[in-house]
């Protein structure tokens, strides 16, 4: 129980602190792209001041001049002046053609009612905005386009700068978070086991020095419950009145013994110490055998038990026989006491025994028509001292069978489940690995 406890625990802190680091982690890391673009769009913007100061205070611009900007900050600069290109073949070689470039972001300047015919008309400057744009090789660009009304007419300018680079940049930033997220929380869960630990080991002592107490209490009482029991028993020559008596006293020394030995065994099963040993063997002997054990007592309640086998051999299992055997008892136990309470001499209530095979497993199940469980109680059912409703919690059961039978299905690692019976009642199923011939 408490491994299982262990592990929820773990997870749900690594989890939900987890999430916490990776929520802080990728809003600094949005931050972080925020304040790239700010500070590549004010570089930019430094650069066009650098170009337009030029244009205002020098009559021309030297080849060296531009190839020494485009070289240094990744630009490609287009001039022309009155409808004249300047000449000058560039200094950076981008990726996709500087014409194409040029023309894409002629194009979108258009969009803000920039065309390569535009004048200043109210002032001596026509801009327009700060605009990305993308390549045909998968390339990005920041650009503006400006005509800048000069004495001897107008100048036009086109830039742009290449800001592929700083993607990669921010690529390789954002996997360097994201290792970062991961030791984090590869960190989260080892604090997390140290800390879950630490903190239920009180617990799991507390809860191991109970289950002694309960074995070592259980121990203790099957002697004096056999004693009774037996002195009971040996008495003879008594009257009417005082054999009801001892009537009594024989049925509440077995049931205290019934509870004393599922105690026992529960706290077997809690302290792992249960010996499993598994084996092949026939299943169908085994359900033959619980056949002949539980007719008469089906019988004597005014019910049936039957047994259904495939028209093929089954083959073996490879399980421990003595717990599935206490498995398939405490089924059937509980079939017994919570399905043959309706009983009526137009109609006996059944018990079927169902065996099913496949290639890899064996399903058994045992199938009632009692009044069923409701699904929010199906998982229920298999916590210890759990009883629904009052038509099935008879004084007889304590509401730890289907517990011993979970505990005994886990420590075998096949599985126990339950569902509903088309028209009424529960059916429980076990598998067990199959070995074929």
């Amino acid at each position: 129980m408490f491994p299982k406890l262990q592990k929820k625990f773990i997870i749900l802190y690594t989890l939900t602190t987890g999430a916490i680091l990776s929520i802080i982690l990728s809003a600094v890391f949005l931050f972080y792209i925020s304040l790239q673009n700010t500070r590549r769009e004010a570089f930019f913007q430094d650069h066009l001041f650098t170009l337009i100061s030029h244009l205002q205070t020098e009559d021309r611009f030297s080849d060296a001049f531009l190839a020494q900007m485009e070289h240094k900050y990744q630009l490609l600069i287009y001039m022309e002046e009155n409808g004249t290109p300047l000449f000058f073949p560039g200094s950076y070689k981008a990726r996709t053609d500087r014409e194409i470039l040029f023309h894409n972001a002629e194009k979108i300047a258009a969009i803000e009612g920039i065309y390569p015919s535009s004048h200043p008309i109210s002032s001596h400057l026509l801009q327009s905005s700060v605009f990305r744009m993308n390549g045909d090789s998968r390339d990005i660009y920041l650009g503006n386009v400006l005509i800048l009304q000069t004495d001897s007419g107008h100048q036009r300018l086109i830039i742009l700068q290449d800001i592929g680079g700083s993607r990669l940049q921010l690529l390789q930033t954002g996997i360097f978070f994201f290792l970062i997220d991961l030791i984090g929380i590869l960190f989260l869960f080892l604090t997390g086991r140290w800390f879950v630990r630490r903190s239920l080991k009180p617990l799991e002592e507390l809860y191991q020095k109970q289950s002694g107490f309960v074995a070592a209490a259980s121990h203790e009482l099957r002697s004096p419950l056999s004693v009774i029991l037996t002195t009971a028993s040996a008495i003879t020559d008594i009257s009417k009145e005082q054999q009801h008596y001892l009537q009594i006293i024989r049925n509440e020394c077995r049931r205290e013994s019934n509870l004393v030995k599922r105690l026992l065994l529960l706290t077997a099963t809690e302290q792992k110490n249960w010996a499993v040993k598994k084996e092949r063997f026939e299943i169908d002997d085994l359900l033959l055998e619980l056949l002949e054990l539980y007719e008469p007592i089906y019988h004597s309640k005014n019910g049936r038990l039957l047994l259904v086998l495939p028209d093929s051999a089954l083959p073996q299992v490879y399980a421990d026989p003595g717990l599935c055997r206490q498995i398939l008892t405490i089924l059937l136990d509980n079939a017994a006491a919570y399905a043959l309470s309706n009983v009526s001499e137009q109609h006996l209530p059944e018990v079927i025994l169902l065996t099913e095979s496949s290639r890899s497993h064996i399903k058994i199940s045992v199938i009632d028509h009692g009044p069923g469980i409701p699904d929010k109680e199906k998982q229920l059912i298999f916590d210890r001292f759990y009883r629904s409703d009052p038509s099935r919690s008879q004084k007889e059961h304590f509401g730890l069978g289907l517990s011993i039978a979970a505990a005994l299905a886990e420590v075998q690692k096949i599985s126990l489940s339950v569902q509903d019976t088309e028209g009424g009642g529960c059916t429980f199923s076990i598998k067990l690995p199959a070995i074929a011939h």
